[in-house]
């Protein structure tokens, strides 16, 4: 991967020498893998609990999204979506809506990102 590109994803929040660091595969398996991100269901189905105010079944999805996130190093992402995921389990509903925002906000990015890997 050129560095151009490696930059190009660190910019959209994803380490992808991290990546590499963590999971010693071939280079093109683990953009396989990136590639893989934007057909995952748990950011949409996050999306629709927030929506319903259905904390318990947010807290269910964010936690697979924080899993996701964390195993493709999408570091910005991981982390907006870990304090989400912290508060959802002390049931603590203030502010989760501005949270949720910075996850559309990381989400994007990070999905922006990866379409320019073509």
């Amino acid at each position: 991967m050129t560095d151009e590109n490696k930059k190009m994803l660190l910019d959209a929040g994803i380490d992808f020498d991290g990546i590499a660091a963590r999971i010693p595969l071939k280079e093109d398996f683990l953009l396989r893998m990136l590639r893989k991100y934007p057909g995952e269901t748990c950011f949409g189905d996050l999306e629709k609990a927030m929506e319903a105010k259905d904390y318990e079944e947010a807290f269910r999805h964010a936690h697979n999204l924080k899993g996701v996130t964390g195993n493709l190093e999408m570091v910005k992402l991981h982390e907006v979506t870990t304090n989400l995921v912290e508060k959802l389990r002390a049931h603590s509903y203030e502010g989760v809506e501005e949270d949720f925002a910075e996850i559309k906000k990381a989400h994007g990015k990070a999905i922006e990102g990866i379409g320019r890997l073509g």
